[in-house]
């Protein structure tokens, strides 16, 4: 974006033309010096800025989501951010990787490639201590995982990839799936070494074990739908209305939900004196008079008034109308 001066520089610019301590050559060849950007065809820029910013947001609801579930499933605090976004050629990413690690080659049936996860040994060891029954401490030492340490490790990261299917869900739809888990980066050639790759890094804290999470997308994975790597489409999937078949299947979930709902007729206030002293037939005097209606509580929220009665030999409750708070909008 060029530059925008204010009147006093304006003025300042005019002011060194007139005495001629600038020239207009000057002022040309600078702009003409500003034009001019540096470019490393060793490392071609793949995707423009909003389609970076598009991949972060997308990667924004991943880590809230990574977030939530680790959460729950560790029983301790768990936060994930995004850390930084970048384009790199495939060799710079797997040169980055110190082994032993844990790395995590998943694919779909929707995607043209595969696409490598990578997480930080302290992390992984932390969650399979606390899924053990410990209490995730810092491990010390780093060494490859056990069979028993790698299937623990494989059923997370099946979790956390629906995750990620559910984050791209606004923008392209796709079933993720582990194809092979590996400890050496070696191993784990899955395109060219120099071609492009977008590498979003994340920051993890389970608990007090600080770490790191990497997912690695090809070049050549993303350019298949990038054209709906965009803000507008992003928010456009985001926003777009239900189809029929989705508005059913909704409606015969919400038939499914239980509620409760409960009458109270009035209420009465006593003191612990009053209430150890009551005996069989005594009258408790309630707030409310025998002709007004009672409140309908839905939730424990008042809902309707009614009346009391009786119907087909049960107790009822006859709605008269709906609650102030109703007619409100609350």
């Amino acid at each position: 974006m060029p530059e925008v001066l204010d009147q006093s520089e304006i003025d300042s610019l005019l002011q060194a033309l007139e005495t001629g301590e600038l020239s207009a050559e000057e002022v040309r060849s600078e702009e003409e010096e500003k034009k001019i950007k540096l470019y490393d065809f060793a490392r071609p820029s793949k995707f423009s800025k909003e389609q970076l910013r598009t991949l972060e947001m997308v990667h924004e609801n991943f880590a809230r989501g990574v977030s939530n579930y680790l959460s729950g499933r560790m029983r301790t605090f768990v936060e994930i951010t995004n850390a930084s976004i970048d384009q790199i050629t495939y060799n710079e990413f797997i040169r980055s990787i110190t082994p032993p690690t844990f790395l995590g080659v998943f694919t779909a049936s929707e995607l043209h490639g595969n696409a490598v996860i990578e997480i930080n040994l302290k992390i992984v060891f932390a969650m399979i201590d606390r899924l053990l029954g410990g209490i995730g401490g810092i491990y010390q030492k780093f060494r490859s995982l056990t069979d028993i340490e790698s299937s623990l490790a494989k059923n997370e990261l099946v979790r956390i990839l629906s995750t990620l299917k559910e984050a791209w869900s606004g923008i392209y739809e796709f079933s993720p799936e582990v194809a092979t888990v590996e400890n050496n980066p070696q191993f784990v050639q899955i395109i060219p070494p120099n071609e492009m790759v977008v590498m979003i890094t994340f920051d993890v804290r389970l608990g007090e074990v600080d770490g790191f999470m990497n997912l690695c997308w090809p070049s050549s994975l993303l350019e298949s739908f990038a054209s709906k790597l965009y803000a507008e489409s992003y928010f456009k999937e985001g926003n777009q209305r239900i189809t029929s078949q989705e508005r059913k299947q909704l409606e015969d979930r919400i038939k499914d939900v239980t509620i409760e709902l409960s009458v109270i007729i009035g209420n009465a206030v006593l003191n612990l004196e009053e209430l150890l002293d009551l005996n069989e037939g005594d009258v408790i005097m309630l707030d409310k008079h025998v002709d007004e209606p009672a409140d309908l509580y839905v939730n424990d929220k008042i809902k309707f008034r009614c009346v009391p009665g009786v119907h087909k030999g049960f107790n009822a409750v006859e709605i008269v109308e709906a609650a102030e708070e109703m007619k409100n909008g609350q």
